[in-house]
């Protein structure tokens, strides 16, 4: 019975992936891009969503910097946790790491600080301080 299953669930595997179509990074980029031009004319929430689904456009195509950037700026205009959050604490925790391997402990310093500040952030906005 254990080796039936285990074929089976192989073989739903690989038919998962057989389906799954390749990322294109892109065209990930350039709705990024178009996206980014509408930015000045819509204001509020519908701005802090746009910037937050730029950021997780550039995430997803691997532009970790850009990511950074524009949910930095939907955080510094709406200081809520959801997914400009949670995306920046993975991001930083990336350039973190990249730091770490090009032995650059300003780097590993700058992310870790940056960890901290959105820490301190979630526990303000848990309070009701932010």
């Amino acid at each position: 019975m254990f080796f039936k299953k285990k074929k089976m669930e192989e073989t739903s595997s690989a038919l998962n992936q057989e389906n799954i179509e390749p990322i294109d990074k892109d065209k990930l980029i350039e709705e990024a891009k178009i996206l980014s031009n509408t930015i000045d004319s819509v204001a509020g929430d519908e701005r802090i969503k746009a910037l937050n689904n730029i950021g997780s456009l550039y995430f997803a195509a691997d532009k970790i910097d850009d990511a950074i950037k524009y949910y930095e700026i939907s955080i510094s205009g709406n200081k809520a946790l959801g997914k400009a959050y949670t995306d920046l604490v993975k991001l930083y925790n990336i350039k973190r790491k990249e730091a770490v391997k090009e032995k650059n402990d300003d780097g590993m310093k700058h992310y870790m600080d940056k960890i901290d500040n959105l820490l301190q952030l979630s526990k303000d906005v848990i309070r009701g301080r932010a």
